[in-house]
């Protein structure tokens, strides 16, 4: 996750605090067992590599 001056700790605790839909994901996938990638960026085409396959070293 990019550190942008209004990023603190703070912030980004409050997006995985309970009741959010990352922690509802992150609760969802440890209660299947079945493991997971998980993709936090704001790059649309590192996602579009990744959904595709293509997976790019930078």
């Amino acid at each position: 996750m990019r550190q942008n001056k209004g990023n603190s700790i703070t912030e980004i605790l409050k997006l995985i605090a309970p009741g959010t839909p990352i922690r509802d994901g992150l609760e969802n996938i440890l209660k299947a067992r079945t493991g997971a990638l998980l993709l936090i960026t704001d790059n649309t085409e590192l996602i579009k590599d990744v959904v595709d396959r293509r997976f790019r070293y930078r």
